[in-house]
């Protein structure tokens, strides 16, 4: 909750971007002597500006602000929205956030803040949820890393190979990284590292490394051209797409007996678009089960 107690103090909504609409629905209590009355407002918010949205209580009267509820209502345009107490003299910023589009945050009566995506799954802030063993800075990764144990030659020269992920809704894919196995990639020409949806619809890709180098048994973390910030908890693929006469090999799982288990949707790696050169496709090619997954994390 909210405590306003002067004839001075409001709750203002500063928004960052000009969008159509924001939307804001605030309710209260108001306590004058004892005397009981409830209060709430909803207010329209289409410019970069700075708009009141709980408006002061009258003399002798404490104003108890139980819930807010801010959303974006534009189609494709996010907004960053910061949330003010002010005393007609100083603000205080009470929360920050970026709101994509659909997306909307809210107080509830305990004065706990909740930012949820346009499915109305709840983002998980402040709430570990990287495994314990992961590489340092890691948010996800494709499987255990204890489990990457095989020299995978997976793909192929010009061939976008796919692997799944699992990432949770409000967490930022900046960077991606995989492992080259024992044989180094020669005579190189192209490589990407990228972020598909489910649907494979590429989300994030890096820029093109031209005549790379990646040596055997090496790292290599390509940050993202532009971060992708997860809308969605649900599966994800990773894709890579070396384009060289010899392309290095991956660390990955223990190779499967065959790609059944793999195959049933959603598919858990395997070969998509083939023939790149210069650019990724979108979206990729349905997707052929493989035996092997690669292991890859992303930062």
């Amino acid at each position: 909750m909210l405590l306003l107690t002067s004839t001075s103090d409001i709750i203002r909504i500063v928004t960052g971007t000009a969008v159509s609409t924001i939307t804001v629905h605030a309710s209260w209590v108001d306590n004058a002597s004892g005397t009981i009355t409830p209060g709430r407002t909803n207010t329209a918010i289409t410019s970069a500006t700075t708009t009141t949205v709980v408006a002061s209580p009258g003399a002798s009267t404490q104003r108890n602000v139980r819930s807010i509820t801010i959303t974006n209502n534009n189609g494709s345009t996010s907004s960053q929205i910061t949330v003010q107490h002010y005393d007609g003299t100083t603000s205080t910023d009470v929360m920050t956030v970026t709101l994509l589009a659909g997306e909307n945050l809210s107080m509830d009566e305990y004065g706990e803040w909740h930012h949820r995506d346009p499915q109305g799954g709840e983002y998980t802030y402040g709430v570990s949820l990287v495994p314990k063993l992961a590489p340092t800075g890691m948010l996800a990764e494709t499987f255990d890393r204890n489990f990457a144990t095989n020299n995978a030659s997976v793909g192929a020269s010009g061939t976008l190979f796919l692997n799944a992920i699992y990432l949770y809704a409000g967490q930022t894919v900046s960077n991606i990284t995989l492992f080259s196995a024992t044989t180094a990639a020669a005579t190189t020409a192209n490589l990407f590292f990228a972020l598909y949806d489910a649907s494979r619809n590429l989300l994030a890709q890096s820029a093109n490394q031209g005549a790379y180098t990646w040596a055997a048994n090496t790292k290599k973390t390509l940050a993202m051209s532009t971060p992708y910030k997860v809308t969605q908890s649900g599966v994800y693929y990773i894709g890579v797409m070396q384009n060289a006469t010899t392309i290095a090999t991956l660390m990955g799982s223990p190779t499967k007996s065959n790609a059944v288990v793999g195959a049933d949707a959603p598919i858990l790696h395997g070969n998509s678009s083939t023939g790149l050169t210069t650019s990724l496709p979108n979206p990729g090619a349905a997707i052929t089960a493989g035996t092997v997954s690669l292991y890859a994390s992303v930062s």
